[in-house]
């Protein structure tokens, strides 16, 4: 499937969630005032049903949301609705790699620089054994610079949308390394291999 309609289909689905919702917002109180059921079990049941989809609709906005933008060798990105924007700098990423295909993709950026940026953290050896399939690569970056410290941003959310995300970090950060998953996730964002 070519990337472009799987993002096509994927606003359609995400269009076709919220119109169901909120007509499920609406329809349920007046279902209730309609029907004369005004007793305390009712209202309460109503309420938490009317938490509950705002809970849902607000999950769905945070797990497809993400924002992007890149210029003068600055990526900023917002995933998370209530969350501050987050900044790196292109020339400092030396890594890129992704874990898993499709909506479930992680877009890990591994950087030398911690700059305006509450989401970068230090690399330990937690984050190699949960990444094991990047501890090779690191490794050899580390050997490389043994004083530097690493940073890692992982992305999780954000839908299909990470693969546009993912394009651009490619044009831009001309300087990192790109695993082998890194680069086949690549190739499906530019439209070269189909899903």
């Amino acid at each position: 499937m070519d990337i472009y309609k799987a993002l096509k289909r994927e606003k359609k689905y995400l269009k076709r969630f919220y119109i169901m919702m909120i007509i499920l917002e609406i329809i349920m109180p007046l279902a209730v005032y309609l029907t004369g059921l005004s007793t305390f079990f009712y209202i309460s049941y109503l309420l938490f049903m009317e938490l509950l989809i705002a809970v849902a609709i607000m999950n769905k906005v945070n797990y497809t949301r993400l924002k992007f933008f890149c210029s003068n060798n600055r990526l900023k990105f917002k995933s998370v609705v209530f969350s501050k924007e987050n900044l790196i700098l292109c020339d400092k990423v030396v890594l890129v790699h992704t874990e898993r295909m499709e909506e479930n993709m992680e877009i890990i950026l591994i950087t030398s620089v911690n700059f305006k940026n509450k989401g970068l953290k230090l690399i330990g050896e937690g984050f190699l054994k949960k990444y094991s399939s990047i501890s090779h690569e690191y490794l050899k970056i580390k050997e490389a610079n043994p004083k530097t410290l690493y940073y890692c941003q992982i992305i999780k959310r954000g839908g299909l949308k990470k693969y546009m995300l993912l394009d651009i970090i490619y044009r831009n950060c001309v300087k990192a390394e790109y695993t082998e998953e890194g680069i086949q996730n690549i190739k499906i964002a530019r439209g070269q291999t189909l899903v």
